[in-house]
């Protein structure tokens, strides 16, 4: 791993604010970081040393520590940090490149980690900024890691619906079998091979990519009667046809009458974003708990209609790697907006309803909550995916979220990065021992601006390396599985 690690991490120059032995954990208190923005030191008794580093009020306000490891590895970095008015979560970066976020919580100073981040022997600038901001930030502590044990690859290649399809039931095999060996590429485009996206990349690599994503949000009822068209099932079909594997979301649009009159914020109007949160009045805790039939029937409505094209595909023998509900724990979409209970409800409520009483037999259920506690449990969850936008040029495995799908659950799951604007150094990931199964990058500015590549995420040399690694598989390289 070392030679790897020398040619894909750099470390700072300056010296370290604080050194520990090497058996030790090294302490670096925050108030001796270098402080940027509007930051100040607060005296607070419950503090280490008495004193802490308070505001993140600004995007401008960054705290830096210089670090120092005494040799190639992982390394949790715990920041132990209290959020003002509230839990607050933000961003921690390694040499600028972004590794992951923290959450304080707002009763005392709790230690947050970021687990498992990969560092070589150095010099090291860990910075903190704000996503939420308002916290005070006590102190940093870094810590040897344990390695992720390649035992977390042995998944069982058995599905969730006992009555899955052979197809199905074939694709989850394959899976499995290269799980923990080889990433799948992935790309949301919305016109499959014809589109901007996949072009553009085609253009830079030479290879199309092995994953589709796709979206059912245009099929929604709501969407269709207000003049939503989608031909996402034709590209699903034409993209099987070449060899390939299909993913699909859904941005799940409100019924009509739950999306709020005029324009959201960003001057559209808001049945465009009827999935948000923001533009709607629906309430999925009403629906779930049974006081809103009305909504209840609507929501039933809209299964139905989803179900109809997700039959299409099975008539085909396309297996769908399903993911609805996506990132609810964030709360921006409506299905969130409750909390964790009536999420987990609707979770399991859709799985019957599209296994039981639909026979849409060729999923495969790919959870997306975000967050252990809005896990629905094994039964229902065939791969745990993780969405995550990194910073520009960030290429770092993003093993610290890897490790925390590691413990939604006590039973091993397939862990994918379901949904990523810059993509990761491949490099980074098979150091860090952190094998995320496929990543899927979105559409638009994150791949191509006007029809051509797009360097303002992901640059080319990065593209190109990845897309021709030993340990990413493209279209080309894809068995014929049915």
């Amino acid at each position: 791993m070392k030679h790897i690690l020398a040619g894909i991490l750099a470390g700072a120059l300056t010296l370290p604010l604080c050194i520990a032995s090497a058996e030790e954990s090294m302490v670096y208190e925050a108030e001796q970081a270098a402080l940027k923005g509007t930051l100040t030191v607060k005296t607070d008794i419950q503090a280490s040393g008495w004193k802490v580093v308070g505001g993140f009020e600004q995007g401008t306000d960054a705290v830096d520590f210089i670090i120092d490891v005494p040799s190639d590895g992982l390394y949790d970095l715990v920041l132990t940090c209290k959020g003002i008015g509230g839990s607050k979560i933000n961003n921690l970066l390694v040499d600028g490149q972004q590794q992951g976020t923290f959450e304080c919580g707002s009763i005392a100073y709790t230690d947050a980690p970021v687990r498992s981040v990969l560092l070589s022997a150095g010099t090291h600038t860990v910075s903190v900024t704000p996503s939420w901001g308002w916290m005070y930030l006590d102190k940093l502590t870094v810590t040897p890691s344990a390695a992720i044990p390649d035992s977390v690859y042995e998944v069982s290649p058995a599905l969730i619906n006992p009555n899955a399809t052979q197809e199905a039931r074939k694709l989850y095999a394959y899976l499995c079998s290269i799980y923990g060996k080889y990433t799948l590429s992935g790309q949301v485009c919305d016109k499959g091979l014809d589109g901007t996206e996949i072009k553009a990349i085609h253009e830079v690599t030479g290879k199309y990519p092995a994953i589709l994503g796709l979206d059912m949000m245009d099929y929604t009822p709501s969407r269709i009667a207000l003049g939503g068209r989608s031909d996402a099932v034709e590209q699903a079909i034409r993209f099987h046809e070449q060899g390939g594997i299909v993913t699909f979301c859904w941005h799940w649009a409100a019924a009509k009458q739950y999306i709020l009159d005029g324009k959201d914020k960003n001057g559209n109007p808001r049945w465009w974003g009827a999935f948000y949160t923001e533009n709607v009045t629906y309430d999925i805790e009403a629906v779930m708990n049974g006081s809103d039939p009305e909504g209840k029937a609507l929501l039933d409505k809209d299964i139905a209609g989803i179900a109809e094209q997700l039959l299409r595909l099975q008539e085909k023998g396309i297996p769908v790697l399903w993911r609805p509900l996506h990132e609810a724990s964030g709360g921006w979409f409506w299905w969130g907006a409750k909390g964790a209970e009536p999420c987990k409800q609707l979770w399991i409520y859709l799985y019957d309803q599209l296994t039981n009483v639909y026979g849409c037999n060729n999923l495969i259920w790919v959870w997306n909550g975000q967050a252990a506690d809005w896990y629905p449990g094994d039964a229902y969850v065939d791969i745990i995916g993780e969405d995550i936008y990194a910073a520009q040029h960030s290429y770092g495995a993003q093993s610290p979220k890897f490790m925390e799908a590691l413990d939604y659950t006590d039973t091993n799951k397939i862990i994918a990065l379901t949904e990523n604007g810059v993509l990761f150094d491949i490099d980074q990931v098979v150091a860090a021992n952190a094998r995320w199964a496929w990543f899927d990058t979105w559409c638009g500015d994150f791949v191509q601006q006007g029809g051509k590549y797009s360097e303002a995420y992901t640059e080319a040399e990065v593209l190109k390396k990845t897309y021709n690694s030993e340990y990413v598989l493209t279209l080309d390289e894809l068995p014929k599985l049915y």
